[in-house]
């Protein structure tokens, strides 16, 4: 009997979680922020940053690597951030209006809404990560020896601490006008230190030791040693896992569902 009444929880569980899916799904649609930024912003990125690499050969600062090359890993960590910074706008309206009291009220757990913008977060992401090194390889030649488990795990720490990050403004933010501003001046802020205009290697200390373990700066470092089929440093992967802890824990700790 238990084992029955526990089949069917799962089941109800998985049918809430699929109608919460597509509702969040077509709240998106009509809302593009992070999709419209998540994957149209990589794509205009990757294309402007190959361009130029064609344009310019040789390496970049001494580094060995071509434009090409080295913009791979920050184009990945700015869509993260893109879509990072898109749950502010989602999370703080759907509290502002009330939805997320209301849907505490329902046998639908409220933690079950999170899930859904979660998992559509990460399809976005996935769908991100494709779009740039497939394009930078097929398209623009990019020469990436992908090392698969570093790969996997730099990801999975970059993807938790940026969201993670997103999480800190849902819940910091007491209406939807000051998440867009926070969100934006975060967003601004993240994309220099990601090396979007200015990579660490073509700068001096202590701004390029800034760079390198701000939260993007570890996640593109981690990512980059990856895709060339090398070790990440030990140092740029504990700032992705003390950031991710340090980001998550705030988060949870002032998160508010009305």
């Amino acid at each position: 009997m238990r084992a029955g009444l526990s089949a069917e929880l799962s089941r109800r569980s998985r049918v809430q979680l699929a109608a919460l899916l597509k509702v969040q799904a077509r709240l998106s649609l009509r809302e593009p922020y992070g999709v419209g930024l998540g994957l149209g912003f990589p794509v205009v990125l990757l294309v402007l940053f190959g361009v130029i690499s064609r344009h310019v050969p040789g390496n970049v600062g001494g580094s060995g690597l071509t434009v090409i090359d080295l913009y791979i890993p920050t184009i990945m960590v700015i869509s993260f951030v893109a879509i990072a910074i898109s749950l502010p706008n989602t999370l703080v309206r759907d509290r502002e209006m009330g939805w997320l009291r209301r849907i505490s009220t329902t046998p639908v757990h409220p933690s079950r809404l999170l899930a859904a913008q979660l998992i559509l977060n990460l399809v976005l992401a996935a769908a991100a990560i494709v779009i740039t090194i497939g394009g930078g390889t097929v398209i623009f030649g990019a020469p990436l020896s992908v090392n698969i488990p570093f790969f996997i795990l730099s990801l999975v720490l970059a993807v938790a601490e940026i969201f993670s990050l997103g999480l800190v403004v849902v819940a910091l933010a007491p209406t939807q006008t000051v998440a867009s501003a926070l969100g934006g001046v975060l967003f601004f802020a993240l994309l220099f230190l990601s090396g979007l205009w200015v990579q660490p290697v073509q700068v001096g200390e202590p701004l390029r030791a800034i760079m390198w373990y701000s939260p993007v700066g570890a996640a593109v470092r981690a990512l980059l040693y990856s895709v060339f089929n090398a070790t990440p440093p030990v140092s740029a992967l504990a700032a992705l896992i003390v950031y991710a802890f340090v980001f998550a824990f705030v988060a949870v700790r002032y998160f508010r569902w009305e």
